[in-house]
C-alpha cells in the first residue's frame, strides 16, 4: 500500500491542540482505553477500563411496586378497553430505578518541562492503533497493548527533558496515593449508584460500601514523586506503562482476590534494563496483534486531491461541497477500529461510548442501550471479519439469560424463559427502568432478550461452529422462545401482544392520549417471527425435535400481518394510528427491513416499497445512528444514491457541543447523536458493507447498492453467511472480478453488476478467482 493510500484510508489527523473530548483520538484493546487530548506541551490521557461501573450485585426487581400475573393482567385489561393512560400508570409501578453507569476512571496529565511551540500536530494510525502526537522538538506516542495488556505511552525528544504526570479523577480518591518502584497508584472509590443526567435525584453520585478501582502508572527511567506528581529525571526518550483494574471481579469477568490497586500494578507488566528496547519490542508485538484483525477487510476508494494535506476535522468539512469517496472508506476502517479496540478480552461487551468516556455520569449513564443500540454496535462484526469481537456480546447474552433475565421473566412478568427490556448494564439489569416516572413508550419494552437472542443464531449463520451453536446458543434461544410462548396472547378470535410498544415512538390513542402502549406493534411482529425462525432453523441443523417448536411457529404466524397504510407507509402499529411524532428518529416497524430480512425488494415488493415510503416519511434530518441504521436499510433496498445521500449526511461535521437530533462527525471523527454514540460510527460501516455484498437470501449479492459515486473501487475481506469472504474490485459501476474463499465444500449463487447470475463450486480453503472480462466462468 502507497504511503499516500494509506495515509487518505487509515489515518486520522489534526493540525491543533484537542480544545476538547471530542478532539481526543481513542486507543483501546478492549479492557483499557485512552482518550489521547494532546496539545503543545502536554498532552492529557482520559483513561477507561471495561469493569468500572457503578453498583453493587443486588436485587433485580428493587423499586418494583406491582409484579407477577394479575399486575400484568390488569395492564392489559386497560388497555384492552381503550384506556391507555389507566395502562401507562400502572405500567410505571412495574418500574426499577436506572441502570448503573459506566464510569470514567481518571485522567494522566503528561508534561514535558520548559518545550512549547505553537504548532501542535496529531494523528492515529488506524494500521498500528497508534495516537502520535508533535510539537516543537517532542513526540509522544501512546497505544494499549492488544494482547489485553497495559497502556504505554512514550516520549521522544532531540534534547534531554524532564516530564511530569499528574493524576486525576471524577472520583473519589480512596486514600493517598501510593509510590511503587519509579511510580504511584491511585486508588478510588466506585459510586455504588449513579443517576443518568437526564434524571432527577438529590444525589445523583453515591458512595457507600462499594468496589475500587485504581490507577497505577510507572515510568522506565528514573522517577520520584514530587508534590504529588511523578517526575522523571532529564532524557531523550521516557517510557511509560499504565495499568488500570478495578476490585472486586464483575460478574462475567474472572474472579480474583487481589485487590484493585495489586491488578492495576500486575498489569503493567515488567520493564527489563534496557527500556527503550522493551517499548519497542512490546510495540511491535501490538501492532502485530492489531493487524492480525484490523488488516482482514479493507475498502479502497478514490480520495480528493487534497485529502492527505488536510486534518480530518478540514476534511469532513471539504467532502460537504466537493467529492472525496476515499472519506467514507476512512470511515469504514474506523468504525472497525472502534469495534476491535473496545470488544475484545472480556465478558463485557462495549458500552453506548464504546470503551472511551470522560462524564460523570455519561451520556444516558454510557451503559447497553438495547432497543437498537447495543446491536446496531455489532452489526458489522461478523460482515467485516471481526467475529472475535462479537464474542463479548454472546457472552454477556448467555449470562443475562441464565441470570436476572430469567428472574424478571419468572417474578415481573409470571413467564417462562428470559427477558430484557430497554436498558441494561454490568450486573445484567433486564427489568424496565424510570424509577417509578420513566415514559413507558421506552422503559416497558420485554423485546430486548428477544432481538439479542438473534445474535447468537446470526453467529451460527457466519461461523458454522456447530459445537457453538449447541452448547452455548441453543439454551439462549430455547429461552427467548419460552418467554415469547408465554407472551403471545390468544382469545379465540385473536392473537396478539401485550403491552406492546415501538421504541421509542409515540401515537395518538382512541381516548386522545398520547401514548406509546398499545398491542402488536409491527416490531414486535418482526422480531417474535425472526425468532421462531431461527429456532426452527437451530432445531433441524442440531436434529432437535421440540413440539414447542411448531407451536411457536403457528403462533407467531398468527399474529397480525404487516400492512400498509393509506399514505403508502408501513404501518407501525396494531391499526391505522395517528403518529405524534412524524419524524421519530426510531424506525422500529422497519427492523424486518434490516437487520432481519423479512423485508426485500425481490422477495416482498410491495412491503419493500412501504418501508422505502416509511424512510422518507421521517424527514432526512436525524441523529448519527439513525443515518447509519437508514444507510443500512436503503442498502437492503438495492438504492446505492439513497446510501450516498445518507452517508453524506453522516459525514458532514457535527454541531460543536450540539444537542438535538442532528447527526454528523466530531473533530476526531466521533459520530454525533449527539453526543457522541458509537453505533452511529459501527452503524455506518455495516451500512457500507450492506452496499458492497449481501447474502441473507439464497443468492449472494455483489454491490447491491453500490453509490453510483463510488464508480471504481475495491474490498477485500466481507464476509457472507456460509462462511465465505469475498474480495470485489469493480471498474465503472460494474464488477471486475471477485475472489472467493469458503470455509468448507459449498456451491454458492451469486448475481451482480457486470456478471449476472452465476453458480460457483468453492473448495475448502482455496481461493476462487473469477473475473467476468477475462472468460474464467
Amino acid at each position: 500500500m502507497s504511503t499516500t493510500l494509506r495515509e487518505a484510508l487509515h489515518v486520522l489527523r489534526s493540525d491543533r491542540s484537542a480544545a476538547r473530548w471530542t478532539d481526543a483520538f481513542p486507543v483501546g484493546n478492549g479492557v483499557r482505553g485512552a482518550s489521547c487530548q494532546g496539545r503543545s506541551g502536554a498532552e492529557r490521557l482520559w483513561l477507561n477500563d471495561i469493569t468500572a461501573w457503578s453498583g453493587i450485585p443486588g436485587d433485580p426487581l428493587a423499586g418494583v411496586a406491582d409484579r407477577g400475573d394479575a399486575a400484568l393482567e390488569t395492564v392489559r385489561a386497560a388497555i384492552a378497553r381503550g384506556d391507555a393512560a389507566e395502562a401507562e400508570r400502572l405500567l410505571l409501578r412495574q418500574q426499577t430505578p436506572w441502570v448503573q453507569a459506566f464510569l470514567p476512571l481518571g485522567w494522566i496529565d503528561v508534561e514535558v518541562d520548559g518545550v512549547f511551540d505553537d504548532e501542535c500536530r496529531r494523528r492515529l494510525d488506524l494500521t498500528t492503533a497508534t495516537a502520535r502526537l508533535e510539537y516543537g522538538r517532542v513526540r509522544h506516542e501512546t497505544w494499549a497493548d492488544s494482547a489485553g495488556g497495559a497502556i504505554v505511552h512514550r516520549i521522544e525528544s532531540d534534547a534531554p527533558v524532564r516530564v511530569r504526570l499528574r493524576v486525576g479523577s471524577l472520583l473519589r480518591p480512596a486514600g493517598p496515593d501510593t509510590a511503587v518502584t519509579n511510580g504511584l497508584v491511585r486508588e478510588l472509590m466506585l459510586p455504588i449508584d449513579v443517576a443518568p443526567g437526564h434524571a432527577t435525584t438529590p444525589e445523583p453520585v453515591r458512595y457507600g460500601e462499594g468496589r475500587s478501582g485504581a490507577l497505577a502508572v510507572r515510568s522506565a527511567g528514573a522517577a520520584s514523586i514530587e508534590h504529588g506528581m511523578l517526575v522523571t529525571e532529564p532524557a531523550r526518550t521516557h517510557t511509560f506503562v499504565i495499568g488500570t483494574a478495578t476490585a472486586p471481579s464483575i460478574p462475567g469477568e474472572p474472579e480474583s482476590d487481589a485487590d484493585a490497586a495489586t491488578r492495576a500494578v500486575a498489569a503493567l507488566g515488567e520493564i527489563g534494563a534496557d527500556a527503550a528496547a522493551e517499548a519497542a519490542r512490546r510495540h511491535e508485538a501490538h501492532v502485530a496483534a492489531h493487524r492480525e484483525l484490523y488488516l482482514r477487510c479493507a475498502v479502497t476508494l478514490p480520495s480528493a486531491d487534497d485529502a492527505v494535506e488536510l486534518s480530518t476535522e478540514e476534511r469532513i468539512s471539504a467532502a460537504q461541497e466537493r467529492p472525496d469517496p476515499g472519506l467514507a472508506a476512512l470511515l469504514f476502517h474506523y468504525g472497525r477500529y472502534l469495534l476491535l479496540s473496545s470488544s475484545r478480552h472480556t465478558g463485557l461487551p462495549l458500552t453506548l461510548q464504546g470503551l472511551w468516556n470522560a462524564e460523570l455520569p455519561g451520556p444516558w449513564s454510557s451503559a447497553y442501550t438495547t432497543n437498537i443500540n447495543l446491536q446496531m454496535a455489532y452489526w458489522a462484526a461478523e460482515t467485516t471479519a471481526l467475529s472475535e469481537c462479537h464474542t463479548p456480546l454472546l457472552r454477556f447474552i448467555r449470562r443475562l439469560a441464565a441470570g436476572s433475565g430469567a428472574t424478571v421473566a419468572r417474578e415481573l412478568h409470571g413467564a417462562d424463559g428470559w427477558v430484557a427490556h430497554h436498558n441494561s448494564d454490568a450486573w445484567g439489569h433486564a427489568a424496565p427502568v424510570g424509577a417509578g416516572h420513566g415514559d413507558p413508550a421506552w422503559a416497558f419494552w420485554p423485546m430486548g432478550g428477544v432481538w439479542l437472542s438473534l445474535h447468537l443464531w446470526d453467529r451460527y449463520a457466519f461461523t458454522g461452529d456447530l459445537d457453538e451453536l449447541r452448547a452455548q446458543s441453543w439454551p439462549v434461544l430455547a429461552s427467548a422462545a419460552q418467554f415469547a410462548l408465554s407472551w403471545i396472547q390468544g382469545d379465540g378470535s385473536r392473537t396478539y401482544t401485550s403491552p406492546s410498544t415501538s421504541p421509542e415512538n409515540h401515537f395518538l390513542a382512541d381516548d386522545g392520549t398520547v401514548t406509546g402502549v398499545g398491542e402488536s406493534s409491527t416490531m414486535d411482529v418482526a422480531l417474535l417471527r425472526a425468532l421462531a425462525t431461527a429456532c426452527a432453523q437451530a432445531a433441524t441443523v442440531l436434529g432437535v425435535d421440540e413440539s414447542w417448536i411448531a407451536e411457536l411457529l403457528a403462533l407467531v404466524a398468527a399474529l397480525p400481518d404487516l400492512a400498509v397504510d393509506d399514505d403508502g407507509t408501513l404501518r407501525e402499529w396494531d391499526r391505522p394510528r395517528e403518529d405524534t411524532e412524524p419524524h421519530h428518529r426510531h424506525l422500529s416497524h422497519l427492523v424486518g427491513l434490516f437487520p432481519l430480512a423479512q423485508i426485500t425488494p425481490s422477495g416482498t415488493p410491495t412491503l419493500a416499497a412501504a418501508a422505502a415510503a416509511s424512510i422518507l416519511s421521517r424527514g432526512q434530518e436525524s441523529t448519527g445512528w439513525a443515518l447509519a441504521w437508514r444507510t443500512a436499510m436503503w442498502a437492503r433496498l438495492g438504492d446505492g444514491a439513497r446510501v450516498h445521500e445518507q452517508l453524506t449526511m453522516a459525514l458532514r461535521p457535527a454541531p460543536v457541543d450540539g444537542h438535538g437530533h442532528r447527526g454528523g462527525l466530531y473533530a476526531n471523527g466521533f459520530s454525533a447523536h449527539p453526543p457522541f454514540q458509537i453505533d452511529g460510527n459501527i452503524g455506518l460501516t455495516a451500512g457500507v458493507a450492506e452496499a458492497l455484498l449481501q447474502s441473507h437470501e439464497e443468492r449472494m449479492l455483489l454491490l447491491p447498492a453500490l453509490p453510483p459515486h463510488w464508480p471504481t473501487g475495491s474490498v477485500r475481506g466481507l464476509c457472507a453467511r456460509g462462511g465465505v469472504t469475498v474480495d470485489i474490485d469493480w471498474e465503472r459501476g460494474e464488477v471486475a472480478n471477485v475472489r472467493l474463499r469458503s470455509d468448507g465444500h459449498t456451491t454458492i449463487e451469486m448475481s451482480g453488476p457486470g456478471i449476472g447470475i452465476r453458480s460457483v463450486v468453492l473448495t475448502a480453503g482455496q481461493p476462487t478467482l473469477i473475473e467476468p472480462r477475462g472468460n474464467r466462468w
